[in-house]
């Protein structure tokens, strides 16, 4: 099992930042909150973080009244919503830089203006009305969707804005395991789109909020996704990469905050956290 240090660059435009000093006392709690969405938003790859009241308190260790407070004056200023899913509450940020964007801003190796070679100035043929294809902006689309529009590109597959918007809905509120999977068999298989399974069908979307207690605590399980014939499993707390496939992994070691207080819980586990109470 391999653990993932989760590293990303979060950026918050000047103009932002004034609005915040114009709010006086409240500067400070403005831009702690806002940076912690970002912060969460960057580690489940989206601009929807899952971030509920209760998740943001105890990562703040706030007063649930100074994150309501605080939550509120974001949405007035227009910067967050709330989205709800189901029993899920999503922020929605308004104004986030993606890797692209940040890539467009500070070169793709993050390169001075003075270091940075000069590229060539390409030639664009004018293109046929009758073939003009629609080509959206790409720094707004989900990696794995980016993967998608790729495979389209190379295919001969016209798509357009209205295209990005009915595949995005479909992905939207999905662990990243699915998405691949989806996307992966309909490039597989030479397809024009991609299926997604109902959220009834679905084995993974269940896990989501759930913790692993192993040799330690993986506190609140965010996003799952495989590469390189492992399944890499983003917490709260930590990343890490395994061979083990969700659904053997939290039979075994998986239960809830919950549980904990109030449920009983499967042996196993349970004797793994009073052995960790143990040690201190």
């Amino acid at each position: 099992m391999e653990q993932d240090t989760i590293e990303d660059l979060i950026v918050i435009h000047p103009n932002i930042l004034r609005k915040f000093m114009r709010h006086g006392k409240d500067f400070a709690n403005l831009l702690a909150l806002y940076s912690f969405y970002l912060y969460h938003a960057k580690q489940q790859k989206t601009n929807q973080p899952l971030a509920t009241d209760e998740f943001t308190r105890k990562g703040m260790n706030w007063a649930i009244d100074r994150v309501k407070k605080t939550k509120k004056i974001l949405k007035e200023m227009k910067l967050i919503e709330v989205v709800q899913y189901r029993k899920y509450y999503y922020v929605h940020l308004f104004f986030i830089y993606t890797k692209n964007r940040l890539d467009e801003i500070f070169g793709d190796n993050r390169e001075s203006e003075a270091s940075a070679p000069k590229k060539p100035i390409e030639k664009k043929e004018p293109q046929k009305k009758n073939k003009a294809r629609l080509k959206p902006s790409i720094p707004t689309v989900r990696p794995v969707l980016k993967q998608w529009l790729d495979y389209c590109d190379k295919s001969g597959i016209s798509y357009g804005k209205s295209n990005i918007k009915y595949w995005e809905k479909k992905i939207e509120n999905r662990v990243t395991i699915e998405q691949q999977k989806a996307i992966y068999t309909a490039i597989n298989k030479g397809w024009k789109d991609f299926y997604m399974l109902s959220i009834k069908e679905s084995k993974c979307h269940k896990l989501l909020g759930k913790s692993l207690m192993m040799e330690k605590d993986y506190d609140t399980l965010l996003d799952i996704s495989y590469r390189d014939k492992k399944y890499i499993y983003r917490f709260k707390n930590i990343q890490i990469s395994t061979l083990a496939p969700p659904t053997e992994l939290f039979n075994r070691y998986g239960y809830t905050k919950t549980e904990v207080k109030s449920a009983p819980i499967v042996s196993g586990v349970k004797d793994k956290i009073f052995g960790m109470i143990k040690r201190f």
